[in-house]
């Protein structure tokens, strides 16, 4: 999945609601809602549209793709589950030395991002972008092309892709603290994998999915301020 500012701010419109479902999309609309130009608009369109965030609509245009948070959580919960037999079968099979690297690479670079002193809306992103990264290593080395090609048909539907962080009704503290849990699980799931303990790598993405649920539906639960 693409990641850019502008990308995750069209997504946060349409997640918070204010882009309804439904609702049109054109380029010079957005282009004066955001205040830029119609050229990146029109690049970003196709992408979210891609994405299962849009639909098209005649000849140029988009709308608003509706969906339920059933739909997303149903769609986590099998990613969960596929990924959780990609982690079980790299961790029987052993681990390279090239794919351990690649997933310290991650943890290193998480664990820089929550040392430092600020962790805004950047930050935020730059953890989404690493935790893509994290999520597609353990796929693309563990699983069988079908397995693959289902987990990215998943990662189109909105919330569940592991790069997209988008939150609504939640403090930066709490959003901060979400991640860093998730982070270590990052780290638990490298363990379990080095060790070869497939059951446990297994259960570990099992819970991860549930903490990714929390942080992204938590605007589903609290009522309005």
């Amino acid at each position: 999945m693409e990641h850019s500012p502008l990308l995750n701010r069209i997504r946060e419109l349409v997640l918070s609601g204010e882009l309804e479902p439904g609702a049109r999309v054109t380029e010079q609309a957005m282009a004066a809602r955001l205040g830029l130009s119609r050229t990146p608009i029109r690049n970003a369109l196709p992408a979210l549209a891609a994405e299962g965030f849009l639909v098209p609509v005649g000849r140029r245009g988009y709308a608003v793709k509706g969906f339920s948070s059933e739909e997303s959580v149903t769609a986590l919960d099998i990613r969960a589950m596929l990924e959780g037999y990609a982690a079980r079968s790299l961790a029987e099979e052993g681990l390279s030395a090239e794919t351990l690297t690649l997933m310290r690479h991650c943890l290193d670079e998480g664990d820089r991002l929550f040392r430092q002193a600020s962790f805004g809306r950047d930050e935020e992103q730059r953890y989404g972008a690493i935790n893509g990264r994290f999520h597609c290593a353990i796929v693309e080395v563990g699983a069988p092309d079908l397995v693959k090609s289902m987990v990215v048909r998943l990662n189109r539907v909105p919330f569940v892709s592991p790069d997209v962080i988008v939150f609504d009704q939640v403090d930066r503290e709490e959003r901060r603290d979400l991640l860093l849990r998730a982070h270590h699980q990052h780290h638990d799931i490298v363990d379990a994998l080095r060790d070869g303990d497939g059951a446990r790598a297994e259960a570990l993405f099992r819970e991860h999915a549930h903490r990714q649920k929390r942080s992204m539906f938590e605007r589903h639960t609290r009522p309005p301020a």
